[in-house]
């Protein structure tokens, strides 16, 4: 019984500590300065010249422009007709531009984002991956790319890899302790497999807003699992051996620890990206901050040096309120999937995503207005 009240209390003492902490940041005034000096020279010294002028050109637009963006899913098979330039033509090549989700945000806008969110989540385990020739196609047709990773982590236990805590036994802390132990090799080798993946958009020129490890802090993923000490390990790592070992030059470094104690520091990023999920994917909580500036802040208390994005997101934000805020994110960049695209069930029962616009968050008036705005700038807007 003592037990189940120290975790009682222990709970309650932690939503508190949280809430305290939440309401501070909310009162953080952001200097209308912090959109001159933020830094864009990339920590890596060695830079292509593609992402230097990448770089250059978001710290630009910085605080007056916010980037539309759309996450297309990662599990799709884009060797189906339906993702082909002409359906009707099986020689007819396959194009990025039929993903539901970009189809989705096109019916109703008329027009596409200006970033591309893409996974490639399954390459260190060998699976079929279309993300290196869609971010390909999109960097030629004037867009940018940003990619994540859901790491699936080999165990060694003969189970299924997996990237949520509760379904893998990884202990990330442990592995990093013994460096020449089976489970740290297979880090390595899973680092190996993405970075050879990703050295065709490094030889192409294409530069990719690079979000590795993202959402930390939350726990729900095992490289979080272990805590701030273990991720920033982790971190360092993947950083050395991409940049140093690999060449890849190409990345632009974004930092989505999600807490200023996380902060892996100004040196080992670039910009920082934000997940501002609402609880419940709510309107209600949507409407109480739709600026979502509280967390844009919170992102400021990790760094005052650092352009902040908005890296993930099921609510687009207020556009012109978060500028009134002065909270102007850099971006925006709806996740996939249900987020925007109905689904529907064939015969045998199984669920599919269609290109119909879903509304699962917001409405088709609230998103043709935020993609008409004259601060927000689409893939047009970027040729």
């Amino acid at each position: 019984m003592k037990r189940k009240t120290i975790i009682v209390l222990s709970l309650v003492l932690t939503l508190c500590i949280s809430l305290v902490l939440s309401g501070c940041y909310a009162f953080i005034k952001i200097p209308d300065e912090h959109y001159e000096t933020a830094q864009s020279t990339l920590i890596n010294p060695n830079a292509d010249e593609c992402a230097v002028e990448l770089m250059e050109y978001l710290k630009s637009i910085y605080g007056k422009y916010t980037l539309s963006g759309q996450y297309i899913n990662e599990y799709e098979n884009f060797d189906l007709p339906q993702f082909r330039q002409d359906p009707e033509d099986p020689d007819s090549s396959r194009t990025v531009f039929k993903a539901n989700e970009l189809q989705a945000v096109y019916s109703v806008t008329g027009a596409y984002p200006a970033l591309l969110g893409l996974d490639i989540s399954g390459v260190e385990c060998g699976a079929r991956c279309f993300t290196s020739e869609q971010a390909l196609e999109w960097h030629n047709s004037g867009g940018i790319v940003t990619i994540c990773w859901h790491w699936t982590v080999d165990n060694m236990d003969g189970k299924p890899r997996a990237f949520y805590t509760e379904q893998t036994e990884f202990d990330l802390a442990e592995a990093l302790k013994d460096k020449d132990g089976k489970l740290y090799k297979g880090l390595i080798e899973d680092i190996d497999a993405i970075s050879s993946y990703l050295k065709t958009l490094s030889e192409e020129g294409v530069p990719v807003l690079w979000r590795p490890l993202h959402e930390a802090s939350g726990g729900w993923f095992w490289w979080g699992a272990g805590g701030a000490d273990a991720y920033k390990e982790l971190w360092n790592i993947l950083y050395d051996r991409m940049t140093n070992y690999h060449k890849l030059n190409n990345l632009i470094w974004v930092y989505n620890g999600q807490d200023p104690d996380w902060y892996v520091g100004d040196d080992k990023c670039d910009i920082i990206g934000d997940d501002p999920y609402y609880p419940d994917n709510s309107r209600k909580k949507y409407l109480k901050d739709t600026a979502n500036s509280t967390r844009f802040k919170k992102c400021f208390a990790a760094s005052e040096n650092k352009m902040i994005m908005m890296s993930e997101n099921d609510f687009i934000f207020d556009i012109d309120k978060a500028f009134e805020e002065n909270t102007r994110w850099l971006t925006f960049c709806t996740w996939c999937r249900e987020f925007v695209c109905v689904y529907e069930q064939d015969e045998d029962g199984n669920s599919y995503t269609t290109p119909r616009y879903s509304a699962m968050c917001n409405t088709a008036e609230e998103l043709k207005k935020i993609y008409d705005n004259e601060k927000v700038l689409t893939l047009e807007d970027m040729k």
